[in-house]
């Protein structure tokens, strides 16, 4: 009489295979996450920056101050033909009904140190709002007077601004970009 074996895979091998192919399928998947982490930062970095070269655009195209010329800043402030310019105390958006002065609406600044101190949600240059473009990215904006060029503002006013944009990403990151404007 002859025996036959019968061939196929033991219950031993069959559950090694799983093992081994569990620990593989795991270590592919653990080293995929970071690389997906990674992807959403360079999304953000992308945003933030594309995000924060188009407000810095926005500002520098202004003309250096409320008492500068209209005409290209022509007559410059602090020139001998020109205005003083602004105080350090008078930087931010001029606001003075008296006056007949109303830039309580972003769309009416005219000068870089109006931004001084804008922050929250992102808004477009007529200030609509691009929270569908830019979700849950904040900015927030600083304009000082900067003449040594340091970083430090200055107490007395002077022939350069320097303009900081603080870009938020969804993350918590912030982007930081910084130009002197000067008066000319």
């Amino acid at each position: 009489m002859l025996v036959k074996h019968q061939q196929g895979f033991s219950l031993i091998s069959i559950v090694l295979s799983i093992v081994i192919m569990s620990a593989a399928l795991l270590i592919v998947t653990t080293s995929l996450v970071p690389r997906s982490q990674h992807n959403a930062e360079l999304m953000y970095s992308t945003k933030a920056s594309e995000l924060g070269a188009a407000v810095m655009d926005e500002i520098v195209g202004r003309q250096f101050d409320q008492k500068s010329g209209p005409n290209g800043g022509l007559p410059a402030c602090n020139s001998p033909t020109g205005d003083k310019c602004s105080t350090v105390n008078e930087l931010g958006n001029d606001t003075d009904l008296v006056m007949g002065i109303d830039e309580s609406n972003r769309t009416l600044y005219n000068d870089v140190d109006d931004f001084d101190g804008l922050s929250g949600s992102v808004k477009d240059v007529l200030g609509n709002d691009l929270a569908d473009i830019y979700p849950n990215f904040s900015i927030s904006i600083e304009v000082f007077y900067d003449a040594n060029l340091d970083g430090i503002p200055d107490t007395i006013s002077g022939n350069k601004k320097r303009i900081v944009v603080d870009v938020a990403d969804p993350s918590g990151q912030h982007y930081v970009f910084s130009v002197i404007r000067g008066n000319f």
